[in-house]
């Protein structure tokens, strides 16, 4: 039997974000042949594009995408947008012009936006993305993103997918990592995502300072860059006490040694976000997570095995949990280690893959699929 030819659109791939870092650990892992279709800036481009420029790219980009699909003999687009206004609009084209050229197409929707979702699916202009609801497959990061979508389709198939772990990271077996962490003897607490007000990082730094005040033994350590940034490396460097750091914007190694030498994530988030990859590389690193059920967190995440769930007041909610695990050593080595094994069971590159590759199936060939990527391991 011939290997399936995937045509996959992602923006560059030594871009940052969760597209990127998703297919940069997958690249050379595909069982079957691809290629990549880049849209968007290019080579970590971090400069604004005018809106000529960035009109005269896009065009450029429809009619090369136009050329690729005459000059080869594919089985299936798989598309990559964010369900906001920018992200669908321009992938919307693309997606028609595959559709024009009777192509299969997955529609693997990646950022989520609830008020541009309606706006799609139930809004005035439902009517021009109708065509929309013909693509052969799509895949959401959570149940919630399914039920939005579900009640409109007729053919189409859903599933809901995770994003990755990159567990090259990890040294070799769970006694290896439990050995890197809190290196300074303090339990090391880490907020790793873009610094901003919705993110949960002030009350991530309330939280730590009323710990210290009375006098659990902790460092915060801040990783990530965002528009609150300057004020929160002002407030590192303010500190007293030495154990609140700010990092910055942190990748390969930094970002590495920052995951695997702390022992609980923080991720007090009321933004809207779809699968938090933090929280995936967090748990593969043995850490316990405190987080808000947001996203596709809310389907998976278990508060009594793998951390703490945050709401309410989400300062004093960290402090609570905080204070508990520091006084628990046997439950915060439980929670790790679970995490650890969830993490390999589920988020490992080859188990991603293979799913990826399955629902690739299951639409060329019209097989059967699971659904679900996760099963519920509620005590």
């Amino acid at each position: 039997m011939a290997r399936k030819k995937i045509l996959i659109l992602t923006p560059s791939l030594h871009n940052s974000g969760g597209v990127a870092n998703y297919y940069s650990i997958l690249q050379n892992k595909f069982p079957f042949d691809y290629k990549f279709f880049t849209v968007g800036k290019r080579d970590g481009a971090i400069q604004h594009d005018t809106k000529v420029s960035h009109i005269v790219r896009l065009i450029s980009d429809y009619f090369t995408f136009i050329r690729v699909l005459c000059r080869n003999d594919l089985d299936l687009i798989l598309l990559n947008p964010s369900l906001n206004f920018n992200g669908l609009n321009r992938d919307y084209v693309f997606y028609l012009i595959a559709k024009l050229a009777k192509k299969k197409t997955i529609v693997f929707f990646r950022g989520w936006d609830d008020a541009y979702a309606n706006v799609v699916f139930s809004g005035k202009f439902r009517y021009f993305f109708r065509p929309l609801l013909r693509t052969d497959g799509f895949i959401v990061l959570a149940s919630c993103f399914r039920d939005t979508i579900l009640p409109h389709l007729t053919t189409s198939r859903i599933f809901i997918e995770s994003t990755i772990f990159d567990e090259r990271i990890l040294p070799q077996g769970y006694n290896a990592l439990r050995n890197l962490k809190n290196p300074n003897e303090k339990l090391r607490m880490l907020f790793l995502s873009r610094i901003e007000t919705d993110k949960g990082i002030y009350e991530a730094i309330s939280a730590y300072k009323s710990l210290r005040a009375n006098h659990v033994n902790v460092e915060l350590i801040i990783a990530g860059n965002g528009s609150e940034a300057a004020n929160v490396k002002l407030l590192a460097t303010d500190d007293t006490d030495g154990g609140l750091r700010y990092l910055g914007r942190v990748s390969g190694s930094e970002k590495a040694d920052a995951l695997l030498s702390s022992s609980i994530l923080l991720f007090p988030s009321t933004h809207a976000e779809g699968m938090p990859n933090t929280v995936l590389e967090a748990m593969g690193c043995g850490l316990a997570v405190l987080t808000t059920k947001v996203g596709g967190i809310n389907d998976f995440f278990n508060a009594d095995l793998m951390g703490a769930e945050l709401g309410g007041n989400l300062t004093q909610e960290i402090i609570n949990a905080v204070s508990d695990l520091a006084s628990d050593d046997a439950r915060l080595k439980s929670i790790s280690e679970y995490n650890y094994n969830f993490a390999a069971k589920y988020f490992y590159s080859e188990k991603v893959v293979t799913r990826l590759d399955n629902v690739i199936d299951s639409i060329i060939c019209n097989s059967s699929c699971e659904s679900v990527w996760y099963e519920s391991e509620a005590t």
